[in-house]
């Protein structure tokens, strides 16, 4: 024998009754002031992103390439011109293929655009690889196309392998700190003794 509800309601229909009841009870509950609104996000500028401590590491090709290291970034998030800021310091250590360290390059203070794949050091600036050859110089460009670090400030190499301490405005290498050009006015201290070009 089949019981037959005395009320013609099924459970589907409670459902959509409770629902609805639900989403009226929501929408009538929210009100949104403009002005409180504004006050929120004026309090987050959303363009700009910062953290504390960073490490970044860089890949290509699945082999890690280098790591970049600082106590503070700020990652500008406009889509025409991205940037990351490195107010605070930075460490950028270059890896070989092994992913042993190869080369560092410090300063006080750094950019990255990404779209332009660049990234200027200033202030400080300290380039050296595992022969403790060092540059010093106040300004550096690091081009992630090209794989080489450049310069047309004035810069100090120093060579203690070689005895060498080398004077000179403007500057290229490799990021590996293999080959270097000195561009003009070059003046230093050799192992043999001092050279002074023509």
């Amino acid at each position: 024998m089949m019981l037959k509800s005395l009320f013609p309601v099924t459970l589907q229909w409670w459902n959509k009754a409770l629902g609805l009841g639900c989403l009226v009870f929501f929408l009538s509950s929210c009100t949104n002031d403009l002005d409180e609104v504004k006050a929120i996000t004026r309090a987050y500028d959303v363009s700009k992103d910062v953290g504390q401590k960073v490490k970044i590491i860089y890949s290509d090709s699945a082999l890690v390439k280098l790591t970049i290291e600082a106590p503070v970034i700020e990652r500008y998030n406009d889509l025409n011109d991205p940037k990351d800021v490195f107010p605070k310091g930075i460490l950028i250590t270059f890896l070989d293929i092994n992913r042993k360290p190869e080369s560092w390059l410090t300063a006080d203070e750094a950019v990255r655009e990404p779209k332009k794949r660049k990234m200027t050091v200033r202030g400080n600036v300290r380039f050296y690889n595992t022969a403790e050859d060092k540059l010093q110089t106040s300004e550096l460009i690091w081009d992630e196309n090209l794989k080489k670090i450049y310069t047309e400030k004035f810069i100090r190499i120093t060579r203690p392998l070689m005895g060498d301490t080398i004077y000179g405005i403007g500057f290229e290498t490799d990021q590996n700190f293999k080959r270097i050009e000195i561009k003009q006015k070059i003046k230093g201290k050799l192992a043999g003794g001092e050279f002074i070009p023509d």
